[in-house]
C-alpha cells in the first residue's frame, strides 16, 4: 500500500507545482504588460472663442479608438489615453469642429470653440481677375507695405536717388505723398508694435501722416533697431513675442518677454532635425555657415550652395491671429496655440502632404483682417494659395496667383497683394492684387 500511494504523491505535487509556475508566470507577464502600457493623463478647459466661457457637455473623441469623453456644466473635462501621439475631436452643436494634435508638449489643455453662427456671417466672394492696384510707366516700386487699411508705397522716378514715399487707400486713390526723400531709403518695415519705418543701411525713421502730408520722424540707427526689435514678431498688452536663431539656423526659440515683470517665457523651439544631423556629419559646412560671404568665385559657389540649398532658412513662423498667438512649425507640420498671455493651448496637424502638382512653399502668409492664414504650392514659379483650415490643420485650395515669380506677397482684407518685374524692362516692378 505505501509503495503504490509514492507515484501518485509525486504526480500530483509536480502537477500543483507546474500550475503555481504557470499562474505565478502569467501573472508576472501580465503585470510586465501593465506597466508598459503607460496611460497620460490630459485635462482642461474648453472655452467659447468669442464669450470666453466654459462650454458644458462636449464631445471628445480619439481617431482610430473607441475611447471618449465629455465636459462637465463648467466646460472642464479629463481623461486617460494609452496611445500617443493622437488626434481628437471636439465637437458641440453649434460650434465648428476642432482636430488637436495630442502629443507630450503639454498635458493640460485650453481649447477654444468657435461659434457656428459667426462662420455663416462671412460671405465667400471667388474672382481669380489680377488688377494693377499701382502701374506707372514713368515709376517703379522699390518696396511696400500695407498698415490700418493704407497702402505704403516706395518709388522711384528714373533712378534711386530719386525716392518718394507714396500713401493710397485701398480704392487706389492717392491720398499723402512726400517730395523726393533727402537720402535713399533700402525699403519698409513694419514692426511687432505695428508701427511703419522707412530704412536705408545705417537709420531708420518712422513713418507718420497727417492729412495729406507724410513725416519721418523719431530717427534712430539701424544697429539700435536690430538690436532691440529686429527679432520681435508679434505683441499683445501684456507680452512681447521674439525669436532666436539655434543650432547654426536649423532651430529656433519663440520666447516672450512680459512688458511689466519682464520675465522671459519659452513657448517653443522648433528645430529641422534632419538638417541638424545632416550639419553634425558635415563640420565642413558648419564652417561655411559660420563664415562670411567670400571673395573668391569657387569658394563663393560652395558657400552659396551651403547657405541656400543644403540649409535653406529654418521653415517655421509666430503670428498674431486674432486671440491668438500661432507658431507655424513647418518641419513637424504642426501649429501650436497660445493665448495673448503665452499660455499652452492646443496643437493641431497641419495636412501638408505630398502633392504631386509642386512643391510646399515654407511661407505662411496672414490676413490679419480676417484672421485667415495661408500658404503656398509652388511649380514653375507659379503660386496656388492654399487657405489653412485652423480648426482642422486641413488645406483649401483658394486661388492661383497670376503672375510667375511674385515678390513680397501680403494678403489683407481678402486680397493678395504681389510686385511683379514687368518683362522688357530693366527694373520696373509694380504692385498687382487678386480678390481671393
Amino acid at each position: 500500500m505505501g509503495c503504490t500511494m509514492v507515484p501518485l504523491c509525486i504526480n500530483s505535487c509536480t502537477t500543483i507545482r507546474v500550475r503555481l509556475f504557470i499562474t505565478g508566470l502569467l501573472f508576472i507577464i501580465s503585470a510586465n504588460v501593465y506597466a508598459q502600457k503607460h496611460y497620460n493623463f490630459f485635462y482642461g478647459t474648453v472655452l467659447d472663442e468669442e464669450k470666453r466661457a466654459g462650454i458644458s457637455y462636449v464631445n471628445f473623441s480619439f481617431i482610430g479608438s473607441h475611447l471618449g469623453a465629455v465636459s462637465d456644466k463648467k466646460g472642464e473635462f479629463s481623461f486617460f489615453i494609452d496611445t500617443l501621439p493622437v488626434t481628437m475631436l471636439v465637437s458641440h452643436i453649434g460650434y465648428v469642429t476642432k482636430k488637436i494634435f495630442l502629443d507630450t508638449t503639454s498635458y493640460s489643455l485650453t481649447i477654444y470653440l468657435a461659434p457656428l453662427v459667426t462662420l455663416l456671417k462671412e460671405v465667400e466672394i471667388k474672382a481669380s481677375v489680377h488688377e494693377a492696384f499701382f502701374k506707372d510707366d514713368q515709376y517703379a516700386i522699390k518696396d511696400y507695405e500695407i498698415d490700418s487699411g493704407y497702402v505704403y508705397l516706395l518709388i522711384y522716378r528714373y533712378q534711386l536717388s530719386h525716392m518718394e514715399l507714396v500713401c493710397k487707400n485701398l480704392e487706389g486713390d492717392t491720398i499723402a505723398r512726400t517730395n523726393i526723400l533727402p537720402y535713399s531709403p533700402k525699403g519698409l518695415i513694419k514692426d511687432c508694435l505695428g508701427f511703419l519705418h522707412v530704412f536705408n543701411r545705417d537709420s531708420i525713421f518712422q513713418i507718420y501722416r497727417e492729412e495729406g502730408n507724410i513725416f519721418l520722424i523719431h530717427g534712430e540707427s539701424m544697429e539700435k533697431y536690430e538690436k532691440i526689435l529686429s527679432n520681435c514678431l508679434a505683441s499683445t498688452y501684456d507680452v512681447l513675442y521674439f525669436k532666436k536663431q539655434t543650432d547654426l539656423g536649423m532651430g529656433i526659440e519663440y520666447y516672450g518677454i512680459n512688458r511689466i515683470s519682464r520675465e522671459r517665457q519659452v513657448l517653443s523651439t522648433v528645430r529641422d532635425e534632419k538638417k541638424a544631423k545632416m550639419l553634425r556629419r558635415n563640420p565642413q559646412d558648419a564652417s561655411l555657415l559660420l563664415s562670411g560671404i567670400p571673395e573668391g568665385r569657387e569658394t563663393f559657389v560652395e558657400w552659396n550652395w551651403v547657405h541656400k540649398i543644403l540649409y535653406r532658412p529654418l521653415g517655421s513662423a509666430l503670428y498674431k491671429i486674432g486671440k491668438f498667438i500661432c507658431i507655424f512649425n513647418i518641419p513637424d507640420k504642426q501649429i501650436e496655440f497660445y493665448d495673448q498671455k503665452g499660455a499652452y493651448s492646443y496643437k493641431l496637424a497641419l495636412q501638408t502632404e505630398f502633392h504631386p502638382d509642386g512643391r510646399w512653399s515654407n511661407e505662411i502668409f496672414v490676413d490679419e483682417v480676417r484672421s485667415k492664414a495661408y500658404t503656398a504650392l509652388i511649380k514653375n514659379g507659379y503660386y496656388m494659395l492654399f487657405e489653412i483650415n485652423l480648426n482642422t490643420g486641413e488645406l483649401k485650395k483658394a486661388l492661383s496667383i497670376f503672375h510667375p515669380y511674385p515678390e513680397k506677397i501680403r494678403i489683407y482684407k481678402g486680397y493678395i497683394y504681389y510686385l511683379y518685374d514687368l518683362p522688357g524692362t530693366a527694373d520696373n516692378k509694380m504692385l498687382f492684387r487678386q480678390r481671393l
